[in-house]
């Protein structure tokens, strides 16, 4: 069983550089075009990739970042081969048309992810494919949870949301799945953290931050001009698990940044926020992302956001037990801990294809009763 290795802002079981090299001669099987450094295109210097798919039926560009450049070319590769599975490789219905009332499954259908003011009952016909359930067995879970595009001719109900919420790939099954169910559990996190009014929020000192690899991020901010502000979304619940927000504030810009991050290791969770809310400015930059809001351009800059004093110092309270040393005992913990919340086992949908072989994975995975809140609404109203 792979033993998980430590990188700079992230734990593998593989080096990025060999992630790198198996992904990069099979990138035009996913429709990539090119992987485009637009680093230099920021005064930052934290380095972000775009990954391009000119025939994507969702987003044509998707961005990587990373504490390196290799790190980040990674990270933008394989967020675009997710999508490109989860648009092409979800299996087809295996039963259509039949009402969640018909069947006997282990979860309610209306604590899944629905678009906003759905009408979703257990008596509304889905079609439907077979997921496994992470505690052992398997399941049905709807086909509109799992796949994504905006190709098909059929009529779809304002219901299920289909999104990439749990979409993720690894360099093996296992660890693929231990980065959905971190996705999701920091989700969770940040749709409670935006019922808390900002002043109640927990807002850690930058300048405390011990972490090598963090503290040098964050010095990179402060040279380039900006201001961090980075809440600590961690919940109870989520015990051994730290989860940071993080936005980022320049004087050139209409807007602030928002980023996040979840993992065992609170310095990893730190570190995803922070190079998270600087690709986020960056996608911005190079203007490239199908989805992008037009009124961050229009005029004006952002004021930053309200001076607060900082209520905690940095700390890492890193839970020894936490921090497994395979991506098996990673999963299997995460999975406990989602069920104990929620009183359902997390689901896993593998959409690897078999020509993958060893070089990587993906899947999605659908944890019914868990929160979530678009990307692009990471709460911090002014």
């Amino acid at each position: 069983m792979p033993q998980l290795k430590t990188f700079a802002g992230t734990r593998r079981t593989r080096d990025p550089l060999d992630t790198l090299e198996r992904i990069g001669r099979r990138l035009g099987e996913y429709g990539i075009t090119r992987l485009a450094d637009v680093t230099d295109l920021d005064v930052i210097g934290i380095p972000v990739v775009m990954a391009v798919r000119p025939l994507a039926t969702t987003l044509s560009v998707s961005q990587g970042k990373g504490a390196t450049l290799t790190h980040a070319r990674v990270s933008a590769a394989m967020e675009a081969v997710e999508l490109w599975h989860a648009e092409h490789a979800v299996p087809k219905a295996e039963l259509e048309g039949v009402a969640a009332a018909e069947l006997d499954l282990p979860y309610a259908v209306t604590d899944l992810e629905q678009v906003d003011g759905s009408l979703i009952t257990d008596r509304i016909r889905l079609d439907w494919i077979t997921a496994e359930l992470l505690t052992g067995g398997e399941t049905l879970v709807p086909r509109e949870s799992v796949h994504i595009g905006m190709t098909g001719t059929a009529w779809r109900g304002h219901h299920l949301s289909s999104s990439s919420n749990g979409l993720a790939s690894g360099n093996t099954v296992e660890e693929a799945t231990v980065h959905a169910l971190y996705e999701q559990i920091e989700r969770d996190c940040t749709a409670a953290l935006a019922l808390r009014p900002v002043g109640e929020r927990v807002i850690v000192d930058p300048e405390s931050v011990t972490d090598p690899h963090c503290a040098d991020l964050i010095r990179r901010v402060r040279a380039a001009g900006g201001r961090l502000e980075i809440a600590d979304a961690s919940l109870a619940r989520w015990r051994g698990v730290a989860c940071f927000t993080c936005h980022l504030w320049m004087p050139d810009m209409g807007a602030t940044f928002g980023g996040a991050g979840a993992h065992a290791s609170p310095a990893i969770a730190l570190s995803r926020a922070i190079t998270e809310a600087a690709q986020s400015r960056l996608t911005f930059i190079a203007g490239t992302r199908d989805d992008l809001d037009p009124r961050v351009y229009r005029g004006g800059t952002a004021r930053p956001p309200k001076a607060e004093p900082a209520t905690t110092p940095w700390s890492d309270p890193a839970d020894a037990d936490a921090l497994a040393d395979t991506d098996t005992a990673e999963m299997n913990r995460l999975v406990a801990l989602i069920t104990t919340a929620t009183g359902t086992a997390p689901m896993r949908v593998d959409l690897t294809r078999p020509d993958a072989g060893e070089d990587f994975a993906v899947v999605k995975t659908v944890s019914p009763g868990l929160a979530f809140l678009s990307r692009h609404e990471l709460p911090r109203p002014e």
